[in-house]
């Protein structure tokens, strides 16, 4: 062999050796999983025909026959009793929707009531209001009568003490001219 194909040659079996394991492995494994997955299935088809023979046109045992009939026993009871139910439930739904719109009817009162309250305790506000404005205007219209009173009896009682003196001054010169011979004034031609 000639050198260039020496090496070649041997360049061909270095590089191709790590090739080559990694295509065995591939393989390898590709087989592993093959095997495995055949088997698998042939397991469930095993199964499946062993299943199939082995009852043979039954599939249910006796007591889930009578699990079954017992079931169907009592749907047929829930469904009579459903049925005798339904009038009930139609008189039922009747009667809260009854009490539905009369909840409804008695809540429009109350916040008609509510809103009729809310008026009255305003008008009632304004009038309190009103009330105490008026008791105030009294109570200084009463203070200034009391006080002009005052004022009136003080006046009044010196033109008492004035009419008065002016009284005992008249009798004093009237008994002072009678005492003198003087006319009266009764007496006067005028």
């Amino acid at each position: 062999m000639q050198t260039g194909q020496k090496r070649r040659f041997a360049g061909w079996f270095s590089t191709d050796s790590a090739r080559q394991d990694g295509v065995m492995m591939a393989l390898g494994t590709g087989m592993t999983v093959l095997i495995v997955a055949l088997g698998v299935g042939l397991g469930w088809i095993g199964g499946w025909f062993g299943f199939r023979w082995r009852h043979n046109g039954r599939i249910f045992s006796e007591s889930d026959r009578d699990y079954f009939q017992n079931l169907l026993f009592r749907a047929e009871t829930a469904e009579a009793k459903l049925e005798q139910m339904e009038p009930e439930l139609t008189r039922a739904t009747d009667r809260a929707n009854i009490l539905e719109d009369s909840h409804r009817v008695i809540q429009e009162e109350l916040a008609n009531e509510r809103q009729f309250n809310l008026s009255l305790n305003t008008d009632l506000s304004r009038e309190r209001a009103h009330r105490k404005f008026l008791e105030t205007k009294l109570d200084d219209q009463a203070e200034t009568l009391n006080i002009e009173r005052r004022r009136l009896d003080g006046e009044l009682a010196r033109l008492a003490k004035r009419i008065e003196e002016d009284n005992r001054r008249l009798t004093e010169s009237l008994l002072t001219r009678q005492g003198a011979g003087e006319p009266a004034f009764a007496a006067a031609p005028y």
